[in-house]
């Protein structure tokens, strides 16, 4: 299960990614005012009506540059190192029905997309693609019915800074978890861990993040360790108060983290 849903957000990523102006025998655009429709930042939430846990998430912003539809994708995925913010892709149309090929590194991703509709803040389409790495096929997959709503904020200036606070779950048995991490305008990530009650910084080879609308992706290796991930919502920020949220699969089912963060300078 854990394949599939990953291998589905590969699915959801490459739809919404950079578009190109290239023309197939139907047109370069989509018939009925579809492009219109589609502009704007779209999050991957749905895979043949059931949640995606948040690491299977991306994130899409298609807008208009004169009359051709453009867009690019934000999308973290372990399993297959795939680490991609903003990444443009080749896309054709036959009518409504879209194909597109993204290059990201060395993996590349072939999708058709068919039976593309908007309403509102909800786009729903039929998806069937191609993973390849290194020219090597990893997957082939679909039919899927896959479901993205429409993101309204950006919380990428907001992130900036250090916070603090506590995460909490609604899994059975969870107990809640203090959390501090500073997130740098360069793009690095700051963790730390609380000892004899102080916060230590963490020492990594390496730790980034990027926030693309309400999405969140980070990554970070200790020394003499694997790489770790960690996707998220960010659902609100008011008078210095952030909610993040994070959809987890465990033992086949799916439990919400949520970390409730202010402000660091906050703190007395």
């Amino acid at each position: 299960m854990q394949w599939v849903l990953a291998a589905t957000l590969i699915c959801g990523a490459s739809l919404f990614t950079s578009c190109s102006s290239k023309d197939d025998d139907n047109g370069s655009q989509p018939e009925s005012g579809m492009a219109g429709k589609m502009v704007g930042k779209w999050l991957y939430v749905e895979s043949d009506g059931e949640k995606v846990a948040t690491d299977e998430s991306s994130i899409t912003t298609f807008v208009m540059d004169g009359s051709t539809l453009k867009a690019y994708t934000s999308i973290s995925l372990k399993d297959y190192g795939l680490w991609a913010f903003k990444q443009p892709t080749d896309v054709t149309f036959n009518g409504n029905d879209i194909t597109l090929t993204m290059h990201s590194g060395d993996f590349t991703t072939v999708e058709k997309l068919t039976g593309i509709t908007v309403n509102g803040d909800d786009m729903y389409y039929t998806s069937m693609y191609t993973l390849s790495q290194s020219d090597k096929v990893l997957a082939s997959m679909g039919p899927y019915r896959l479901h993205c709503t429409k993101v309204h904020e950006d919380f990428a200036p907001v992130i900036i800074g250090k916070w603090e606070g506590t995460i909490t779950s609604d899994e059975p048995g969870f107990v809640p978890e203090p959390f501090c991490e500073a997130y740098l305008a360069d793009g690095k990530n700051v963790a730390y861990n609380l000892i004899d009650g102080q916060w230590v910084q963490e020492e990594s080879e390496y730790d980034e993040y990027f926030v693309d609308g309400n999405l969140m992706c980070t990554r970070w290796k200790l020394s003499g360790r694997d790489e770790e991930r960690q996707n998220c919502i960010i659902e609100s920020y008011v008078n210095g108060t952030m909610i993040i949220k994070e959809v987890v699969l465990r033992n086949g089912k799916l439990y919400t983290e949520t970390t409730t963060l202010t402000r660091a300078d906050e703190f007395k």
